[in-house]
């Protein structure tokens, strides 16, 4: 299961991509590149340092289920209503590995002739030395385009996206909890305007929506969490940069930075967290390449800038051995550089809030399924059905 750094990747990484309303797993449907970006959380492992404790009633068997999938029902403005397919298996762990492998699969369509699928896999190698993890995608999707912050536009235009990803990175453990690595990914695809517009008008949109991008960067992890999956206490810090080629529209080379924190305190049986995330894009990006909030109940095909901030708190509460509740509330910045117009930046402050469900599934690696509904900015209500917690 790869971290929600990942998953910011991987859902912007086909922007040209949809939203939903409904998140399942790392493909983050939005009222989710991952595509799942999920588009999507979220698939990557980090280091256990020991195993979570047996406890419950003892009329209460513990499960150990390895492999899960379900059906995911989808209703959004976008993209209409439809019905999608998550699915995830748990590898035996490798020799003296804290966490085990996984492999993923999401998969929708939907009434507008919307589709997409994503494969993943992430191998954590024994005892934690390496960790690679490989992601790909295609989406083929009927979308609306609504501008972006300080840009929107009175009314949204449909338009057909095409778009397809290829995602990979690799990972060395340096010291214990600290690890190096690199990543790699490609992203392409076409967009086609189908409003009424000049011919102007719609080849600098296509412009804007199409083309291709390869890039590279490095990534930087101190991970002290007692469990990837489920998380009760310690800290996670995710460190990432991605250096674009040049774009095929403009010439130009553009990078990424991100940066990522959360953090995890046992109060009683329950938990309390918090995240923060910054991401930034450096030099002059299409528009397909901008970043978008990761926080529940935000439609991010709707907020894209070329910077977003954003910090998250949750609450865990458990009500029995396979059963927990959280409630969580955020709040996200999103910014946009005009660089073309009137060089100005533009910011909009995106709350959020929510409540959610968790039924355990295997209890050796706190592997849960879970639902989240949450509320935004103007009354936007979105629906999440997830593998896993949110972070």
């Amino acid at each position: 299961m790869h971290t929600s750094h990942t998953r910011a990747l991987l859902l912007p990484l086909a922007l040209l991509t949809a939203a939903t309303s409904v998140c399942a797993e790392d493909t983050t449907h939005s009222t989710e590149h991952q595509e799942s970006t999920s588009l999507t959380k979220e698939l990557e492992h980090k280091p256990s340092h020991g195993q979570p404790s047996s406890e419950g009633s003892d009329d209460e068997a513990l499960p150990d289920r390895k492999l899960a999938a379900f059906p995911v029902p989808i209703t959004d403005d976008a993209l209409g209503v439809g019905l999608g397919v998550n699915a995830m298996y748990l590898h035996d762990r490798a020799e003296g590995a804290t966490n085990p492998s996984t492999s993923m699969f999401y998969g929708q369509y939907t009434d507008s002739g919307s589709g997409m699928a994503i494969v993943g896999h992430e191998h954590v190698f024994a005892h934690d030395a390496w960790r690679a993890g490989f992601w790909a995608g295609h989406f083929s999707l009927n979308l609306k385009y609504t501008g972006r912050v300080g840009m929107q536009l009175p009314k949204a235009a449909k338009y057909a996206s095409y778009s397809n990803f290829v995602y990979g990175e690799v990972r060395k453990q340096i010291v214990d909890d600290l690890y190096f690595g690199v990543q790699g990914l490609w992203s392409g695809g076409n967009a086609d305007l189908k409003e009424s517009a000049t011919a102007e008008e719609k080849k600098e949109f296509e412009r804007q929506m199409s083309g291709h991008n390869g890039a590279l960067g490095l990534l930087l992890t101190y991970d002290s969490r007692d469990n990837m999956m489920g998380a009760t206490q310690g800290l996670n810090l995710d460190l990432s940069t991605l250096h674009y080629s040049k774009d095929s529209r403009t010439g130009k080379r553009f990078d990424r930075y991100d940066a990522e924190m959360s953090q995890y305190f046992p109060v009683g049986d329950d938990v309390f967290a918090y995240r923060v995330i910054g991401k930034e894009i450096v030099g002059d990006a299409p528009e397909n390449e901008f970043v978008t909030p990761d926080l529940r109940g935000v439609d991010w095909n709707k907020y894209r800038g070329t910077a977003t901030y954003q910090a998250e708190i949750e609450y865990r509460h458990k009500f029995s051995t396979l059963w927990s509740g959280v409630a969580f509330a955020g709040a996200a910045i999103v910014e946009n550089e005009d660089r073309h117009l009137s060089n100005s930046v533009k910011s909009e402050v995106i709350p959020s809030a929510g409540v959610g469900v968790r039924y355990l599934l295997n209890a050796k690696e706190r592997f849960s399924i879970g639902a989240d509904v949450a509320v935004s900015k103007m009354g936007n209500t979105s629906f999440y059905i997830r593998f896993g917690e949110a972070f």
